[in-house]
């Protein structure tokens, strides 16, 4: 029974490991199972234990390299093995491109070998040691240190369970080392009591379901928080500076930071294993850390922005003010640490934040206009505003002529855009010849990322109110193109020299589409046919890299296909941005096939994401940026004609599962703690005043109890036990402290040394003498305990006095 439970443990730790995919399961198991056996025949054998421990150490390292040895590169197995040794014990990390990343390997192997000592250090400490902490605090960091990264959903009733079978254990280490002292005293005694470990298992069952139901608060202790951080940052999930999936750096090279103001155009990737963010939302979403909005040959650049506090974004209104839009209910659960200033991710425009946060937008577009220059000169320059400043500078220019050359302060304002204003100009002879002028802009139109104000801590969740836009493929097929100034100042930016074969295959994709939503359209489904990888080089120096994708490689990870989506776009004449952050994740439990229209139901799921990712937005007057998906490991996301997007689940390499839009029911409010926690509470003080009656002070007809009991109760006046006396001499001590309780006190002392230290066995008469003398006592010694309490406290308080 014992090596079952212990075994229990062991395998739960592998269990919990496996989970995560760490390492090949059948090795955790495997490994867990038979480093128990081990530990457990090395505790039996009598021979040099030293010399066994270390074959033991020793056979689960090799068995650890045998299983890892699946992860390496080579045509045989001894090769792999091979491959897998070098590169371990040489810290190689150059060869990850000849099989997977050097991280995970070395993660594999890791938790391999702590599968094996897991299971090998438990054993042998309990039946050599007898040990009860040696036997669980190894599979216990295992199962807490797992729980802890990855806090999902069957990793936390892995960990109730595995508590459950930790306490049966120690209960069962109780017995044993009672039984071993008692066999040393030479007291006799039935061996190992059926009745104990049932109600040991009831106990435990109690405890564990209240424990797992009541509310539990997180505690924030900063500094043991900062020492866990620190353990457990190596198995976080990393992600890249490329916007896309985690980058695989050369080794010795500095890490890049996630989601800065550069995306750079990179090589070969690595997909997590571990989810990054745990978010529960009514549909699946698309979570926006930054946009980008300059486009250079090698990657992506965000242009100057302005931070602004979150109250002053909301002056205007309760959201951007789309034609279409619903708020929805998200709640994220970040698994590594968000610092103050870190990008919260968040779905379409926040309304309200559990947490601080500032609005990242673009500083508004400033232009230097000279307007009496020559004709040629003004040619030139008119080349580098937008359409609507080029009218503004050929009207200003009749004004002069008509003017006999001279212009006012009120003829530029006149002339200018009314989303322009006239920051400052300069006159001279011919009245006004130079001026600064500035676009205003939305501030909730062009934001680029939503900042944190507030560190959030890994595992720990915030809550948003967002507003997403709603808009039909009808609405955008009419939308038109009345862009405003704005947009048009950063979003059809392109490099002067681009390469003319992207153009051109930009105007072969668009030549049959008469809106800019059949434009997008045509330029995703052409992107969707190319090869999705992650496997590739990075574009060769002075390359640009939506061309060497589009024309050379044509296969490529999600910054790729999102590069080439906008620049086409941009090419066509239609604004568009890159956008990073994370896409749509797997459910964790729930059902998401569930009709979003159809009152009633549960809409809101929790999914878990893995990878950061990268995509194409598409703006539109008067409904805002919109999704496009052009990268094909993903589901198309398709804007159906009287409905909100949803992925396409006919989609290339996509999955099954609906993105639907917010057309749904309002969800309904969480369930108040308080509510479930009081009465569980009231219920847990019960069930434990309950059990301290019965241990302490409930009937009992076993003189050994009863003897025990009397010491507990005795030592509430002073009066216990102590070891320079014999039982019979306590005894007659106690009789003579508390004379009312004198012949109770004698009669369990007596029946008490004579089933101790005799062979006589006890009668059903005796075990009757023992429980009516033990209600006796009870009483007496409670009410001794409690007078001498108070006749302390008085001549205290008459002391003080």
């Amino acid at each position: 029974m014992t090596f079952v439970l212990l075994l229990s443990s062991v395998m739960l730790a592998a269990w919990s490991v496996g989970l995560t995919h760490w390492a090949p399961t059948g090795g955790l198991y495997a490994l867990a199972f038979g480093g128990a056996i081990a530990g457990f025949l090395v505790a039996k054998s009598r021979r040099r234990q030293s010399l066994l421990v270390a074959a033991g150490l020793l056979a689960g390292l090799g068995l650890s390299l045998y299983y890892v040895s699946a992860l390496g590169a080579g045509p045989t197995g001894p090769a792999r093995y091979a491959d897998v040794v070098t590169r371990l014990f040489t810290l190689d990390r150059s060869a990850a491109g000849s099989g997977v990343s050097f991280a995970i390997l070395i993660a594999g192997f890791l938790f391999l070998i702590a599968s094996w000592l897991a299971g090998f250090i438990c054993s042998w400490s309990f039946f050599r040691k007898h040990n009860i902490w040696g036997a669980v605090i190894p599979s216990g960091i295992v199962v807490v240190t797992t729980v802890a990264i990855v806090p999902l959903l069957p990793q936390r009733l892995l960990l109730y369970l595995y508590l459950f079978i930790v306490c049966l254990l120690m209960a069962r280490a109780f017995i044993l080392e009672r039984e071993r002292d008692w066999d040393q005293r030479g007291v006799q005694h039935r061996r190992r009591d059926p009745v104990l470990l049932p109600r040991a298992f009831g106990f435990v069952v109690t405890i564990v379901v209240i424990a797992s139901l009541l509310p539990t608060p997180p505690a924030n202790i900063a500094p043991m928080a900062s020492i866990w951080s620190g353990i457990i940052a190596p198995a976080r999930p990393t992600n890249g500076g490329s916007g896309g999936e985690t980058q695989v750096l050369p080794y010795g090279s500095p890490t890049s930071h996630s989601f800065g103001d550069t995306s750079d155009f990179g090589g070969s990737i690595v997909l997590e294993v571990l989810p990054s963010l745990l978010v529960t939302a009514p549909f699946p979403v698309y979570l926006r850390a930054r946009s980008y909005d300059v486009y250079t040959h090698g990657g992506w650049e965000t242009s100057d922005t302005q931070m602004i506090p979150a109250d002053a974004s909301t002056k205007g209104g309760t959201g951007p003010g789309y034609q279409k839009s619903e708020q929805i209910e998200l709640s994220i659960t970040v698994q590594s640490s968000l610092l103050t200033g870190a990008p919260l991710y968040l779905a379409g425009y926040p309304i309200n934040v559990s947490t601080g946060y500032w609005l990242e937008s673009l500083e508004p577009a400033q232009y230097e206009i000279s307007i009496t220059e020559s004709e040629s000169e003004l040619a030139a320059a008119e080349q580098d505003l937008p359409p609507d400043l080029q009218d503004a500078l050929s009207r200003l220019r009749e004004m002069r002529s008509v003017s006999d050359g001279i212009l006012t302060e009120a003829d530029v304002r006149s002339a200018l855009p009314e989303d322009v204003r006239l920051i400052s100009f300069e006159s001279g002879t011919e009245g006004v010849e130079r001026i600064v002028v500035e676009r205003d802009v939305p501030i909730p139109a062009d934001v680029v990322s939503v900042r944190s104000a507030h560190p959030i801590d890994a595992g720990r969740s915030y809550q948003a109110t967002v507003d997403v836009p709603t808009a039909t493929r009808n609405d955008l097929m009419a939308a038109g193109t009345e862009y405003p100034g704005w947009i048009l100042d950063r979003y059809l930016q392109l490099p002067d020299d681009m390469p003319l074969r992207v153009a051109e295959l930009a105007q072969n994709l668009t030549k049959d589409s008469t809106t800019p939503y059949e434009e997008a359209l045509a330029i995703c489904n052409y992107l969707r046919t190319l090869e999705y990888t992650v496997h590739m080089e990075a574009p060769p120096e002075g390359t640009d890299g939506v061309d060497y994708f589009l024309f050379e490689t044509r296969k490529a990870y999600c910054q790729y296909f999102a590069s080439a989506m906008t620049v086409l776009l941009r090419s066509s004449g239609v604004p568009a941005r890159l956008v990073v952050g994370y896409g749509p994740g797997e459910p964790v439990g729930g059902d998401t096939s569930l009709d979003p229209h159809s009152p009633g139901e549960a809409l809101q799921t929790t999914f878990a994401v893995k990878n950061s990712h990268a995509w194409c937005e598409v703006f539109f007057p008067g409904y805002g940026w919109m999704t496009f998906e052009p990268t094909p490991a993903y589901p198309l996301v398709v804007y159906r004609e009287a409905s909100v997007p949803q992925q396409d689940t006919g989609g290339t390499g996509g999955t099954d599962d609906p993105v639907v839009g917010p057309d749904v029911p309002e969800p309904s409010a969480p369930l108040n703690p308080w509510v479930l926690g009081v009465p569980l509470g009231l219920g847990l003080f019960c069930a434990v005043v309950w059990l301290g009656w019965r241990r302490l002070l409930g009937q009992v007809s076993e003189p050994r109890v009863a003897y025990a009991r009397i010491g507990y109760l005795a030592g509430l006046s002073g009066l216990g036990p102590r070891m320079n006396l014999t039982p019979q001499e306590y005894g007659r001590n106690l009789a003579a402290a508390v004379p009312t309780a004198a012949t109770a006190v004698k009669q369990i002392v007596a029946t008490y040394i004579r089933a101790s230290y005799s062979n006589h066995d006890l009668t059903t008469g005796d075990r009757s003498d023992i429980a009516r003398a033990w209600l006796q006592v009870r009483g007496h010694l409670l009410r001794h305990a409690l007078h001498r309490a108070l006749s302390l406290k008085f001549l205290k308080e008459s002391s003080e006095a």
